[in-house]
């Protein structure tokens, strides 16, 4: 275990949430413009995330880590600061 790897994890998944949080932004403003848009927004919302998810899992060096291995730990750390305090800076 190296510091390299812990930055690297870092960076990667920083980069990933600003990622996620742009895709998350397109799906509401695609939303916006149907009928249904509670129940089109959740289901694409949710399949979108799902994707995002597994495209996360195959691009992730660290994939052969176990999930509470401190690399892993630390991205998973800084995916999630960086999407809350997006998602709660702007406030949906």
């Amino acid at each position: 275990m190296k510091n390299k790897d812990f930055l690297l994890s870092i960076v990667l998944n920083v980069f990933l949430a600003y990622l996620w949080i742009f895709l998350i932004y397109l799906i509401f403003d695609f939303v916006k413009l149907k009928d249904n848009a509670l129940l089109f927004d959740i289901v694409l919302a949710s399949t979108g995330t799902l994707l995002f998810a597994e495209v996360v899992r195959r691009v992730n060096p660290f994939i052969e880590y176990k999930i509470t291995h401190p690399v892993k730990v630390a991205g998973f750390i800084s995916f999630g600061l960086i999407a809350v305090a997006n998602l709660y800076w702007i406030s949906f």
